[in-house]
C-alpha cells in the first residue's frame, strides 16, 4: 500500500497552483510531470508563493483482505483530519519543476491533465518498482480553486505490491495563509 498512498500524496503540490486564478489553462493527454510543468510555464501561470495550509480526510480507503483489526484502525484514521503546512518559495512559485508536479520519471504519467477557468480534473496512473514492484494506482483528481483557496476530491483505485485491489477517497481543501514560518514540510 506504500507506493499508491506516496502517489496519491505527491498529488498535493499540484493543488498549490490554486494561485494561478481564472486566466490561462493547460490541457494534457498522456503527459510526463514535467511536461505538464512546461506547459503551466508556457501559459503563463504563476504559483503565489509562501505558507499554504492543507487540510485532507479520508472518505474511504478499502484494501482486499484487510484483517479486521487493521480495519478498524483505519476506520478511526478516516474519522480524522489530516493537517499539513507546505512553504513555497518565490524561486519554485516562478519555475516550478516536474517534481512540483507529482512524482518524477517513468513510474507515473497524467492521462490527462486539464486546469483553467477556476476548475482543474486530472488522472495520473502510477506502476511500482523496487520494493513497490507489482502496485499501480489510478488517480482521479477534480475541484476548484482560486488564488487563495482550493478544494478537491481524489479517488484512487489500484493494487498493493501483494496483487490486492485498494480503493482510496479523500478530500482536500487548502488556503494561502501568508509568509512561510519555517515548520511547513517540503
Amino acid at each position: 500500500m506504500e507506493m499508491p498512498m506516496r502517489a496519491a500524496l505527491s498529488l498535493i503540490p499540484v493543488m498549490l497552483l490554486a494561485a494561478c486564478g481564472d486566466g490561462p489553462s493547460v490541457d494534457k493527454k498522456n503527459a510526463s510531470t514535467a511536461e505538464v510543468a512546461q506547459s503551466v510555464a508556457d501559459a503563463g501561470m504563476k504559483l503565489k508563493p509562501g505558507r499554504w495550509e492543507m487540510t485532507m480526510k479520508f472518505d474511504r480507503l478499502e484494501v482486499e483482505g484487510m484483517p479486521a483489526e487493521a480495519r478498524q484502525t483505519m476506520q478511526q484514521m478516516m474519522g480524522q483530519s489530516r493537517k499539513f503546512a507546505s512553504c513555497l518559495t518565490p524561486e519554485e512559485a516562478d519555475k516550478p519543476d516536474g517534481s512540483f508536479f507529482g512524482q518524477q520519471g517513468e513510474d507515473c504519467r497524467y492521462d490527462s491533465f486539464t486546469m483553467g477557468g477556476g476548475r482543474i480534473d486530472a488522472v495520473m496512473t502510477c506502476k511500482g518498482k523496487g520494493e513497490d514492484a507489482g502496485s499501480s494506482a489510478r488517480m482521479k483528481l477534480a475541484g476548484t480553486y482560486s488564488a487563495d483557496s482550493y478544494d478537491m476530491t481524489m479517488d484512487m483505485d489500484g493494487t498493493a505490491p501483494n496483487g490486492k485491489a485498494m480503493s482510496i477517497r479523500m478530500a482536500m481543501a487548502s488556503r494561502h495563509a501568508g509568509a512561510c514560518k519555517g515548520d511547513e514540510t517540503s
